[in-house]
């Protein structure tokens, strides 16, 4: 069984420490308010009017189980203030839960019968008890008491966020960035995302070599999609539909694809989106067989070059003839030859110049073999 790599060849802006805050947001502003909600309240805002969007995929354990959960009840009940959360805000007003999921979650089950208590060391007598066998006066104090919570709203840039985030949710592991971006922007950029990477033609095209662990695989898939659909001008912003522009800003232009995707296309676009990805998939294994995405190496194999990941999918999205597949694959070897030598697909890949260079060429080889 062939062993999964754990890193790409030029894998770049995968991890916090790889970027320079300083020059991704010198002047960047950022507005945080401060709210609070009764419990009550918190749960129309949750499942009644669904402002406030829990991600069930974000967290291992989104509920508390035993004596965790019920320790956090006894201290509201108890009045005991627990611990601020943090919310941020959509432009169209929706809150997403980014610290204080299982609080949250937990408090929920409780209201809605989810658990009994158990384990209480102060409220003891309360041991074994649903919310409903609660009398109406603790009832009341659960349903009143207040929680806390600090809000990151519009127009504070997304790479600031992935800062908060990280800050607020460095606790065991930490988080990398595109960790961060399948936490942050749930919906249909990930489940796309998803779909692909468990797909029998990502793994056969890619011979298993893209490692799941810390979401790499994901992280390959997003910028190939990202790329692609700014290179054929699908990407458009909120704001009166200008197009989104690539400026070397990685972190930020991939969550505004993954925006792009979750609010503005369509369920059938993104389905014809994913079945273009897998037919390229498809047709790049059965023309360049598993080590389509590695350059040639002298002494050993070399690892999976992202960037040339990227181009060959963005390059097979394209309807192909399939009658010359020899002589297709005999071009696309002495391209890959080609790009290996220019330089462009090691260091700083991902400034605009070296993704200028990198399209412009498979665009040329496009034209030409047309």
């Amino acid at each position: 069984m062939r062993i999964q790599e754990e890193w790409l060849e030029s894998e770049s802006g995968l991890d916090m420490e790889q970027n320079n805050s300083s020059t991704i947001y010198p002047n960047a502003e950022v507005r945080v308010e401060k709210a609070q909600f009764s419990i009550l309240h918190l749960r129309r805002l949750c499942v009644e009017r669904k402002e406030i969007i829990i991600s069930p995929d974000f967290q291992r354990n989104d509920v508390w189980k035993g004596r965790q959960a019920s320790e956090l009840i006894e201290s509201i009940l108890m009045g005991i203030p627990i611990p601020i959360m943090y919310l941020f805000e959509a432009r169209d007003g929706k809150k997403q839960v980014v610290d204080g999921r299982q609080r949250i979650n937990t408090i929920l089950k409780f209201l809605e019968g989810g658990f009994k208590l158990k384990d209480l060391k102060i409220l003891h007598t309360l041991n074994g008890s649903a919310f409903a066998d609660l009398d109406l006066k603790l009832q009341g104090i659960f349903e009143d008491y207040q929680l806390f919570f600090y809000i990151i709203q519009p127009p504070t840039p997304e790479r600031v966020k992935y800062d908060i985030f990280d800050r607020v949710n460095r606790g065991g592991t930490r988080l990398n960035n595109q960790e961060m971006r399948n936490a942050l922007y749930r919906g249909n950029a990930t489940a796309l995302i998803d779909s692909i990477c468990n797909s029998d033609e990502f793994k056969d095209a890619t011979g298993r070599g893209v490692s799941p662990t810390r979401m790499r695989d994901r992280y390959i898939v997003l910028r190939a999609i990202a790329f692609y659909l700014l290179m054929t001008q699908q990407l458009r912003t909120a704001d009166l539909g200008k197009p989104i522009e690539y400026r070397s800003d990685i972190d930020d232009f991939l969550a505004k694809v993954m925006i792009f995707i979750n609010q503005f296309m369509t369920e059938k676009e993104v389905g014809m989106l994913k079945e273009t990805f897998l037919v390229a998939l498809r047709n790049i294994y059965l023309i360049l067989g598993e080590d389509a995405f590695r350059f040639s190496g002298i002494s050993k194999r070399r690892p999976i070059n992202m960037p040339l990941f990227e181009c060959l999918i963005y390059l097979f999205m394209f309807e192909w003839n399939l009658d010359y597949k020899k002589e297709i694959r005999l071009a696309i070897e002495a391209l890959k030859e080609s790009l290996d030598e220019s330089g462009y697909f090691q260091g700083n890949v991902d400034s605009v110049t070296s993704l200028g260079y990198r399209y412009s060429r498979i665009n040329q080889f496009l034209k030409e073999l047309r």
